[in-house]
């Protein structure tokens, strides 16, 4: 690279960086635990509701079913553009983070860029997926990963490409757990006053160890998927807490998933106004 093009790479970078640390921006982007907070909630209301054998009206118990909720309630789709601008904008925050963060070129600085620009594909789908409901052409998220795992299992080497997709999500699902049992979630916020400190701890712990166990049954299942070469295995959320229900004491264990899904989405609520941006 140039003399020149790397300064210009490199103003480019500092320019990203200082719009990133604007205050439109941040707010922008408290926006986006906001929005993550909204779905989680609905998904944790549809998940008590399946728990409690009462019919979810034909949605899904996921992510594109909360959406789906959301846009037919009065103003919903306005809440939908909020989710879908919020969490852009922390998507778009996080890459810049990553790119321009100021971190050190060793390996833990390489696993904190990996973990952020993981972290801006989620925000970004979910970012995607509102707008598109708000739009009116969402689409079922469980039809979806099956059509993948289709495609994927027509490929040469796909049933590998499945495994490793289930090595990721199991991956993700107990380091959402580790999250919750170790507490590191506080690193990215403020302390609360201490009136609050014990309650948004405990919705943190709760949501994050539930959300994790749940993202491990969606590993499972797209492992099963690739085991048999049956796309149909493979779900997301939704097939998850199907499965979930067919265990033992499964209705137990759904309401408790949901209730853990609804404090997940009240602890975004709080790290929206806390999270160190």
């Amino acid at each position: 690279m140039s003399d020149h093009a790397e300064r210009a790479a490199r103003e480019t970078g500092r320019q990203a960086k200082r719009v990133a640390d604007s205050r439109w921006f941040e707010l922008t982007a408290r926006a986006g635990y906001v929005g993550s907070g909204i779905v989680h909630l609905l998904i944790g209301y549809l998940v008590v509701l399946l728990g409690l054998g009462n019919a979810s009206g034909g949605r899904e118990t996921d992510q594109s079913g909360a959406l789906q909720q959301l846009a037919a309630v009065p103003g919903g789709i306005a809440l939908l553009w909020v989710v879908a601008v919020g969490t852009a904008a922390l998507a778009l925050r996080l890459v810049v983070e990553a790119v321009v963060g100021g971190r050190s070129d060793d390996a833990r600085g390489w696993g904190a860029r990996a973990k952020d620009v993981g972290k801006a594909i989620v925000y970004g789908v979910v970012s995607y997926s509102a707008g598109s409901f708000a739009l009116g052409a969402g689409k079922s998220s469980s039809g979806s990963t099956r059509s993948a795992a289709a495609q994927a299992l027509a490929t040469p080497g796909g049933v590998f490409l499945l495994l490793a997709a289930a090595a990721v999500a199991i991956a993700v699902g107990v380091g959402l757990v580790v999250i919750g049992c170790r507490r590191s979630f506080r690193k990215h916020i403020v302390r609360p006053p201490r009136s609050l400190d014990r309650p948004v701890t405990a919705l943190a712990v709760v949501g994050y160890v539930g959300k994790g166990l749940s993202v491990v049954v969606v590993g499972v299942l797209i492992a099963v998927a690739g085991f048999r070469s049956d796309p149909d295995q493979a779900t997301g959320l939704d097939g998850a807490f199907d499965a979930v229900r067919e265990l033992p004491a499964g209705s137990v264990l759904l309401v408790a998933i949901g209730v853990a899904f609804l404090a997940y989405g009240v602890w975004s609520f709080f790290r929206a106004r806390f999270a160190r941006l």
